[in-house]
């Protein structure tokens, strides 16, 4: 009897132990790779940026500003590098590229936004013409002007970008 007692003391007490401890909640381990790529299309929008800044001033003859673009591309190469080869060390294929082609990727569908907007811009204005609102007639065709402002820097950027024929890929 003795025996069984302490056997159940001994079960009750264990249950009473387990029943108080909670299990860890279990974490997903959070990848730095997307904040990695986000940087590194940053370091080569910005080498091309200085890139052409360094050509627009060798242009109008502002050596010191080339020099200082220049310097800035110079780091951003180093930049690229030191990321590239975290991203390959973590098991990224190729980082450089895939980077090139999502920033291509994404100037086309910035590309491919404002072509819409101007799209409705201009159904809006139609909309507004007939129905005889001059006022919001003209409000639309200052978006649609401000839409198109938008949509040659897209291209501009975009071609700086390496994209062919940016506005036959936007609007496919």
């Amino acid at each position: 009897m003795k025996k069984l007692s302490l056997l159940a003391a001994a079960i009750i007490c264990s249950a009473v132990t387990f029943a108080q401890t909670t299990t860890p909640p279990t974490t997903t381990p959070v990848s730095p790779v997307p904040a990695q790529m986000k940087d590194l299309r940053h370091d080569e929008r910005d080498i091309r940026n200085d890139k052409a800044t360094e050509a627009k001033d060798v242009k109008t003859g502002n050596i010191t500003g080339a020099q200082a673009a220049q310097a800035d591309v110079k780091a951003d190469r180093a930049d690229i590098k030191t990321d590239a080869a975290t991203l390959k060390s973590e098991g990224v294929k190729h980082p450089i590229a895939k980077a090139d082609g999502q920033i291509k990727r994404g100037d086309e569908k910035d590309l491919r936004n404002d072509i819409k907007d101007v799209k409705a811009d201009k159904t809006a204005r139609a909309a507004d013409v007939k129905a005889g609102d001059v006022a919001d007639a003209k409000k639309e065709t200052a978006d649609i002007k401000a839409d198109k402002k938008d949509i040659k820097k897209d291209i501009r950027e975009a071609k700086r970008d390496g994209v062919k024929h940016p506005v036959k890929r936007a609007v496919k």
